[in-house]
C-alpha cells in the first residue's frame, strides 16, 4: 500500500510534467501554483500553506536554528499529514511577457540568485526540519523536499577541497554527513548537522514557459 508521501510525490511529479507556458517568478509561485494542484486533485482532505509548527516541540531544533517553522505545504489525507518543503533557485531569465494587454520586451522574470551553496544547505536544512516533525508526531510518516532549479550547478558534484562538498546534491546516494568543512562566517552563521540517514537524490527535467528545468524530490 502507497504511503501518503509516495501519492502526494507521484502528484508533484505529475504537475513538474506537464506543459507549463508559464515560467514561474519565485519560490512563492511555485507554493502557491502546486499547492491549487494538489488541492484540485480530488485526493486529499485538506491541502494547507505556510504551517506553523512550534519548534520548541522538536528536539534539537533549537540547537541549530534560532527560526519559526512553516512547513510550505501540508497535505493531509484522514489521520495522516504529509509536510512538503519547497526550494526554487534560479540563474536569470529574461524573456517578453504581456502586461494589461501589453506587450514588454527583455524583462528579467527570474533572477540570478547564486550561492549555490546556500541553496544546497537550504534543500538539506529541509530534509533534516522534516525529520524532526516526523520523529515528534506518529501521524506524520514521511515528508518531501523538493527542489527545482534552472541552474545546472545543483546537479554537478562539488569539487573535493569545497568547505560546502558535503552539501552536494549531486545524483546518486549522499551521505548523511551534512557539515562544512571550514569554519567561515557561512558556516558559522548556518550550522552542520547530521540526518537519520544517506539519501538518494535523482534529477528530473521539467518545462516552464519553454525555459528547461531540472528537480528532485526526496522522500524522508
Amino acid at each position: 500500500m502507497d504511503t501518503l508521501a509516495n501519492i502526494v510525490k507521484i502528484d508533484i511529479e505529475s504537475y513538474l510534467r506537464m506543459f507549463h507556458t508559464d515560467i514561474l517568478f519565485n519560490e512563492r509561485d511555485f507554493q502557491m501554483h502546486l499547492a491549487t494542484y494538489l488541492n484540485e486533485v480530488g485526493t486529499y482532505d485538506d491541502v494547507d500553506l505556510e504551517y506553523f509548527v512550534p519548534t520548541n516541540l522538536l528536539d534539537g531544533y533549537k540547537d541549530l536554528w534560532d527560526t519559526e517553522l512553516r512547513v510550505d505545504i501540508l497535505v493531509r489525507k484522514g489521520n495522516e499529514f504529509c509536510p512538503v518543503e519547497l526550494k526554487y533557485k534560479t540563474k536569470k531569465i529574461k524573456t517578453s511577457l504581456t502586461r494589461f494587454g501589453v506587450d514588454i520586451a527583455d524583462v528579467v522574470i527570474v533572477k540570478d540568485q547564486g550561492a549555490q551553496d546556500l541553496g544546497m544547505y537550504g534543500f538539506w536544512k529541509d530534509v533534516k526540519r522534516i525529520e524532526m516533525v516526523k520523529a515528534r508526531f506518529e501521524t506524520v510518516q514521511s515528508g518531501l523536499s523538493v527542489f527545482l532549479t534552472n541552474d545546472v550547478a545543483y546537479m554537478k558534484p562539488t569539487r573535493e577541497n569545497s568547505n560546502n562538498k558535503e552539501f552536494t546534491m549531486c545524483e546518486g546516494l549522499n551521505s548523511s554527513s551534512k557539515h562544512w568543512q571550514r569554519e567561515t562566517k557561512i558556516s558559522l552563521a548556518h550550522r552542520g548537522f547530521d540526518l537519520s540517514r544517506d539519501y538518494f537524490v535523482e534529477w528530473n527535467e521539467s518545462k516552464f514557459g519553454g525555459q528547461t528545468f531540472h528537480y528532485c524530490i526526496v522522500e524522508i
